[in-house]
């Protein structure tokens, strides 16, 4: 996907109707005053302190700050798939001071697997895409494999089925139903807390394999504490230089990246929403942030909110057909 680069007036991020023209200095002129009144704005994560998008929130919110010159800060609330911080933000005031940074499961994935889904995108309006970042294959030590083709070989020559790492409805869930359905190997899934509990489960062989985010795993794996087999990336990456991409090595279909996305109430008034964008995409081209998150290979990928809406739209629509194929539902 294109990088999208805002241009350099705030207002000019989005599109604005002739009403939103008409009111355009009025609500700039609140958010210049709570930012003068160093209101913060709060981004609110669904995921525990010290987890990827906890540190992505946090460190966009310090990139965010000087370009704002308003606070920002972090607000954790996980839990419940995501609900709990998403469904916070939709029942929150549209004033431009709470905004949403979740991952690409609660609008791309939930809303697939639930009759009622708890939040929906109609209740939110999307800002901007800020990071893609990649899943990885981790495989348990006592797996005799080393390369995808040893653990095909080695899972078909067991009489039962494998375990493997699957909090039900995530995008590692479906990567691994991906991946059953890529490869015919037989498996199972078993829940587990957390990655850290993953990381566990492997190194004890309860778990022979799980699809995950890298940061958290990669000492494990350059210990040699648990193996990875390849990632979503399209070329290696400095965390993990001697893992293979699973496009080249012929396996590109078991797996798909991820991303996280930023989100305002719904109704929050387009000249604020414009404003925050724009700082959003300065913060992202910051040298030192790209540096950061280089090295896990994510790319911090701005782009304009329409064509953040088709990538929702688009996955929701490829994580669907899977979904519905495995008859998956969590109500």
């Amino acid at each position: 996907m294109a990088r999208y680069r805002s241009p350099g007036a705030p207002t000019s991020a989005l599109r604005l109707g002739r009403r939103g023209l008409l009111a355009a200095p009025f609500v700039l002129g609140l958010a210049r005053r709570a930012a003068a009144q160093g209101r913060p704005i709060r981004i609110v994560v669904p995921f525990a302190p010290g987890s990827e998008p906890d540190i992505l929130a946090r460190r966009l919110g310090a990139a965010m700050h000087p370009i704002l010159d308003q606070p920002v800060v972090v607000d954790n609330r996980p839990g419940a798939n995501t609900v709990i911080a998403a469904a916070h933000v939709a029942q929150s005031r549209p004033d431009g001071e709470t905004i949403l940074l979740t991952s690409s499961s609660t609008f791309a994935t939930l809303p697939n697997l639930y009759a009622q889904p708890p939040v929906r995108l109609e209740q939110f309006e999307a800002m901007t895409m800020a990071m893609r970042a990649h899943m990885v294959l981790y495989v348990s030590n006592d797996v005799p494999a080393d390369t995808i083709p040893d653990l095909l070989r080695w899972a078909n020559a067991q009489r039962d089925p494998i375990h493997y790492g699957a909090n039900r409805g995530s995008i590692g869930h479906l990567c691994g139903e991906r991946m059953k359905r890529a490869t015919g190997i037989r498996m199972t899934d078993v829940s587990y807390r957390g990655s850290l509990g993953m990381q566990q489960m492997l190194m004890n062989g309860d778990i022979k394999l799980a699809f995950d985010g890298l940061p958290a795993h990669a000492e494990m794996v350059n210990t040699n504490r648990i193996k990875a087999l390849g990632i979503t990336a399209d070329r290696p990456v400095p965390m993990l230089p001697n893992v293979r991409p699973l496009a080249e090595q012929g396996y590109g279909d078991i797996a798909m990246s991820y991303w996280y996305g930023i989100f305002a109430p719904k109704g929050t008034p387009q000249p604020i929403l414009a404003r925050q964008i724009d700082a959003i995409h300065r913060a992202q081209r910051a040298d030192e942030l790209t540096r950061q998150f280089a090295a896990q290979g994510a790319e911090l990928q701005g782009n304009s909110p329409d064509e953040f809406r088709q990538v929702i739209d688009s996955e929701r629509e490829i994580w669907g057909a899977l979904i519905r194929a495995i008859d998956l539902r969590l109500d």
